[in-house]
């Protein structure tokens, strides 16, 4: 068995079981077999989904996440490798046994605020009166740490927004950042900032494998590289 990385959504499922109908949470220890389907795509067209997805590193598993649960799995043999540096490598095997779950929900929120920061002067720059992406930020922040409501988030989310609308160019990029990081699920806060902070920066020709995306990449796996300890 080879170790590898998973993300679960907040139930502990994972979307290869429920789209092959078994829809039951994964519990600690547990030893799954995939048994390869062939879904009708319409139009004569046919899915193949043949195995269990995993990454290399918890980085590559977050850029292929369903939920927020990261989680140190052993699976077998790889059937298959996929994957690039912008979007996450991963693998396909037919065994995954779960080792190790850590819920990241607020976590994965705060790195989110991180990237967002990091670029917000950019948006400054050109618009130095316009407070709003910083605002976002600051909600964004509280509500990660239980300081701050739904609503409040909600508040930060129409901030951020319309901050964005009115902005060009890079500095729009960066408002989507702070943008991003006031989404309700917080996976999908995470990547839309971390990819439009990397874009506001490196822009679009290298939004995998540049600067921001380096510093990125290497600011995570410090944060996150003893949850499992």
């Amino acid at each position: 068995m080879i170790k590898a990385y998973h993300f679960l959504s907040d139930d502990m499922r994972s979307e290869e079981d429920i789209v092959a109908g078994q829809d039951e949470p994964w519990h600690l220890g547990e030893l799954r077999t995939f048994v390869p389907i062939r879904l009708d795509g319409g139009d004569g067209r046919f899915i193949s989904l043949p195995g269990y997805r995993s990454s290399p590193s918890l980085w590559d598993a977050m850029m292929q996440a369903d939920g927020p649960i990261a989680c140190a799995v052993e699976i077998s043999d790889p059937i298959s490798t996929d994957g690039d540096i912008q979007q996450g490598f991963f693998q396909i095997s037919i065994l995954r046994q779960l080792i190790a779950a850590a819920d990241l929900t607020s976590e994965l929120r705060l790195f989110a605020c991180a990237c967002a920061e990091r670029v917000l002067s950019i948006f400054e720059t050109s618009y130095p009166r316009d407070d709003r992406p910083r605002r976002a930020i600051s909600t964004a922040l509280d509500y990660a740490q239980h300081r701050a409501t739904a609503d409040d988030l909600k508040s930060a989310l129409t901030i951020a927004r319309d901050a964005a609308e009115r902005a060009a160019g890079q500095a729009r990029i960066a408002a989507l950042s702070a943008f991003g990081i006031t989404f309700a699920d917080s996976h999908d806060a995470a990547m839309t900032a971390i990819r439009n902070a990397a874009w506001a920066v490196d822009g679009r020709a290298t939004p995998g494998s540049g600067t921001e995306r380096t510093w990125q990449r290497d600011y995570f796996n410090c944060k996150f590289a003893n949850i499992f300890d």
